[in-house]
């Protein structure tokens, strides 16, 4: 049986804001095996942005908590989840603006890949990294 584990929004949401008892502990016993190296737990990108967004809309908690906490969780040793700095960039992009956590994610890609963003939205021109084309 495979040590890999991919995780749904619940399971990070449950142990993140510990708010139902049961599913909290489950969620605590996955990670204390990922911290002890018995398990990894695979996070996948859109997972990441459901998070983002259940935390901020459901939950109401501030984007720089959220940003912490999420980065936190991706940066762990046992946890992977595809183009970790990318990530991170996304998730210090969203802690520092009011852009939505998606399009901080596409700034973040952008940046890294040195690809212009194809766009009407105008949040990405407070991106000063990131090159815009509007044809």
């Amino acid at each position: 049986m495979s040590k890999r584990r991919l995780v749904d929004t619940n399971l990070i949401v449950r142990h993140l804001v510990q708010d139902h008892e049961k599913h909290a502990k489950a969620a605590g016993r996955l990670f204390d095996a990922c911290d002890r190296g018995d398990v990894v737990i695979v996070v996948l990108p859109a997972v990441l942005a459901e998070c983002v967004f259940v935390l901020e809309s459901f939950y109401e908690h501030p984007r720089g908590d959220i940003a912490s906490a999420l980065g936190t969780l991706i940066s762990s040793p046992g946890v992977e989840i595809n183009e970790t700095a990318i990530h991170l960039d996304a998730l210090d992009r969203y802690r520092k603006t009011k852009i939505h956590f998606v399009n901080c994610l596409i700034a973040a890609t952008a940046s890294a890949e040195n690809t212009p963003v194809a766009t009407f939205d105008q949040d990405f021109r407070k991106c000063a990294d990131v090159h815009l084309e509007t044809q």
